[in-house]
């Protein structure tokens, strides 16, 4: 028995020194990082000073880090009614046996083997350019030039095209999650449930959304942290404006400098490495709720199929 167990360990330990490397020590460090006023991110410990809680009373009443919490929930929100139900829609059709589901299936999937840098560039130079724009010139043809003068990028536009253009990149990822839980369910089920009459949305509302519970309860986790953790379209689309700073870029800016112009750190916050861990920290936080709270209201069940 202690040999086994001796084996077990020497198999176990490289993982868990890789862990504590990787991820636990860089937590625990940020999170005593965030008590202290550090001028650089290269200071030597002699340099931090402790500053208790005052790093978190900044943050928490900065107004730009207030707005980037609403613009946040807000791309959770309307991101995740976007992804969630073009996601859903193309899992539905591609499993229904549809000619050419793998072309297709590679196809809505292929923006996500794409750079987030590269998709966001594209958008905004080859989309979104109000001169020779794909919109711009498609809503032209049609004739809708109310539409085909809409400034994509200004600051009354850039955000919901920002939330648009992200969904687009995310929206592959997510129908292969959704179209692997419905291939899990048995075909047994449809064949009685068409026997017995049952029509085609009574068989999706009785059958495969009950059944997909435990994987919309994942893929909403799964949702929740890639919102949260937004960052690399906040950067690209907006820099330092208001109306896309996300608490990641925030973060970003207190941890690494500020930027010309108009900066997020403009509400009197200085370069502070430890007042850009208290974000990490406040994201972090935010994040481990939410998915306990998403687990909460839907709690898994025990379905045996």
């Amino acid at each position: 028995m202690r040999m086994k167990k001796s084996i077990i360990a020497l198999f176990l330990a490289p993982a868990v020194i890789i862990y504590l490397a990787i991820f636990l020590y860089p937590t625990l460090r940020t999170f005593a990082m965030s008590f202290y006023n550090i001028p650089a991110l290269s200071s030597r410990i002699a340099e931090w000073k402790f500053v208790g809680l005052a790093n978190y009373k900044d943050v928490t009443s900065s107004t730009y880090f207030i707005g980037s919490v609403k613009n946040v929930l807000g791309i959770w929100a309307l991101g995740g009614v976007l992804i969630f139900t073009f996601a859903f829609l193309y899992a539905a059709i591609l499993t229904s046996g549809v000619k050419g589901k793998n072309f297709w299936r590679s196809l809505i999937f292929l923006p996500n083997t794409v750079s987030a840098v590269v998709m966001s560039v594209v958008w905004l130079q080859y989309i979104y350019n109000s001169s020779f724009g794909l919109l711009t010139s498609v809503f032209n043809r049609l004739g809708l030039t109310a539409l085909a003068n809409i400034q994509w990028t200004d600051k009354e536009h850039i955000y919901y095209a920002m939330i648009m253009a992200f969904s687009f990149g995310s929206i592959g990822y997510f129908m292969l999650i959704l179209n692997a839980g419905i291939n899990r369910i048995p075909g047994d089920f449809y064949e009685v449930a068409t026997l017995e009459g049952a029509s085609p949305w009574t068989k999706f509302f009785k059958i495969t959304l009950p059944l997909l519970r435990d994987v919309f309860r994942t893929t909403l986790v799964l949702w929740t942290i890639t919102a949260f953790n937004f960052f690399v379209w906040s950067a690209t689309f907006g820099l330092d404006d208001p109306h896309t700073v996300t608490p990641g870029y925030y973060m970003y800016q207190k941890v690494f400098g500020l930027a010309k112009g108009n900066s997020v750190l403009t509400d009197g916050g200085a370069f502070n490495v430890g007042s850009g861990a208290s974000v990490g920290i406040l994201i972090t936080l935010a994040t481990l709720l939410a998915s306990a709270l998403i687990s909460r209201l839907f709690p898994k069940d025990r379905l045996e199929y």
